[in-house]
């Protein structure tokens, strides 16, 4: 199934003079705006795409590829604020919104947060700085030891640092084990050491 908020493949059904139109099975014929399609693109040609709401709400999709994508984590600058919230930085040209409701403490212009990225209620993409309330640790993992993951420095703790592991659960490593400078919001390749 086709969703918002994700980079799919999809396949070229129309050319127009704005564009081309993509077949987005379930979300039906998504454009894709001349800018972002490449100048060759045929009729049944595929291209890879991230598939997001414009501003009137329908669906439209880019070749810019974001920071991250709905279900995952991500270090973003705010770059505007607004009487709604605050504006992120996320690689695409209209930026992510996170409203008041969901920012830890209050967002300011030009400082970087670690957001978690999903669609809201309203079907929009949007970002939030309570990041706890997407890692569920009570959810079951699959994780084993030597087993290579992706990280993100989160936090320091007396222990060292939490991480969020593969977008999904907390992890600490160990102060005593880092032979590194390991900064906020860093993306590092890791290995899983023990599983509690």
């Amino acid at each position: 199934m086709i969703s918002i908020g994700q980079i799919v493949e999809l396949e070229v059904i129309k050319a127009v003079d704005f564009g081309v139109y993509l077949d987005a099975k379930d979300l039906g014929e998504v454009l894709l705006p001349l800018k972002y399609a490449p100048p060759d693109l045929v009729e049944g040609d595929t291209v890879e795409v991230f598939i997001y709401l414009d501003s009137a709400g329908r669906p439209v999709a880019t070749n810019q590829e974001p920071k991250a994508v709905v279900g995952e984590f991500a270090y973003l600058k705010v770059v505007d604020a607004s009487a709604v919230g605050a504006f992120l930085d996320w690689g695409l040209d209209k930026d992510v919104l996170v409203p008041f409701a969901e920012q830890h403490r209050p967002m300011e212009v030009g400082h970087s947060y670690l957001v978690y990225i999903y669609v809201g209620i309203d079907g929009r993409i949007t970002a939030s700085s309570k990041i706890d309330k997407f890692l569920d640790d009570e959810k079951p993992h699959n994780f084993k030891p030597q087993q290579a993951v992706n990280l993100i420095i989160a936090n320091s703790t007396d222990l060292g640092y939490k991480a969020i592991i593969n977008h999904s659960h907390w992890g600490v490593l160990y102060k005593n084990e880092v032979h590194q400078r390991l900064s906020f919001g860093q993306s590092k390749k890791g290995f899983i050491k023990h599983v509690r």
